[in-house]
């Protein structure tokens, strides 16, 4: 190899390094959720590493307004409570896999990531789920999982905010950074939201989600599914308008106890169309 020959690959290797790889097609992250082009502002309230025991609870607010969420769900404490896996079910939301046992899915072999993830599969499946996506645990995973995964016909799935609610409850869900690492403009909210229904106060808190999360511009709540499979209704089928609490509200968190009456979001049923409006 002569010297310009020489000069040109190691030209075009470091370009190469500074070209980002594109994203595995059975994978989206972040930027591919933040991108999506859409008619409306979706947003998807996902809960991981559930069921637990604070679940029932959020399931009855979630029903309360009308508002369907995806939960990302642990084989082991699907097995502790299969009987709100198939709640969720029956009730219209969203279930995900998130493995058995919520390892790092680098640091164990191709052969038990696979276990983790088809006996989580096989146990949602049992319970009346179709699973359709993989969360791996804490966001992490490799070419193993995604081949993983993708052997057994799932996505493999991220966020595009996250609200590390396992750490503390955000002043404002309106003010959280994506992953672009900025702030929404007010009005355009949208995206994949992660939330965890472990945690009493985050379960506690939906009615703080939902306010905020319409005030900042969500026009719409749905499932990862419908997220990603561009289901947007110009015209949803239930509008979501603010009822005034009957006191001042802090722009402080609430506390997990403040009552919910004092965040409710009011659903009003969109009327039937007449044949002239058809």
């Amino acid at each position: 190899m002569n010297k310009f020959a020489a000069c040109l690959s190691a030209v075009v290797c470091c370009l190469l390094q500074l070209v980002p790889l594109p994203t595995a097609a059975n994978v989206v992250d972040a930027d591919s959720i933040m991108t999506r082009r859409m008619d409306e502002n979706l947003c998807v309230l996902s809960f991981d590493d559930g069921p637990s025991r604070f679940t029932p609870h959020l399931l009855d607010m979630l029903n309360d307004y009308g508002i369907p969420a995806t939960f990302f769900l642990v084989g082991g404490m699907a097995e502790k409570y299969p009987d709100i896996v198939r709640r969720i079910v029956e009730e219209g939301h969203e279930v995900g896999n998130h493995t058995w046992s919520h390892p790092n899915l680098r640091k164990i072999s191709r052969e038990q990531a696979r276990e983790e993830v088809a006996r989580t599969n096989d146990l949602l499946t049992s319970l009346g789920a179709r699973p359709a996506h993989l969360r791996p645990p804490y966001g992490v995973f490799d070419e193993h999982t995604v081949s993983v995964a993708e052997s057994l016909g799932l996505t493999v799935v991220l966020w595009s905010t996250d609200s590390k609610d396992w750490r503390r409850l955000p002043a404002s869900y309106a003010t959280l950074r994506n992953g672009h690492g900025s702030v929404y403009p007010q009005g355009k909210t949208h995206g994949i939201f992660l939330f965890h229904d472990t945690h009493k106060s985050t379960v506690n808190d939906l009615p703080r989600i939902v306010k905020e999360l319409y005030e900042a511009g969500c026009s719409r709540f749905v499932t990862v599914g419908e997220y990603l499979g561009g289901q947007a209704d110009p015209e949803p089928g239930i509008l979501m308008t603010r009822r005034l609490p009957t006191v001042p509200l802090s722009s402080a968190a609430p506390s997990p106890d403040t009552p919910v009456e004092l965040l409710q979001i009011q659903l009003v049923e969109r009327p039937e169309k007449t044949p002239e409006q058809q």
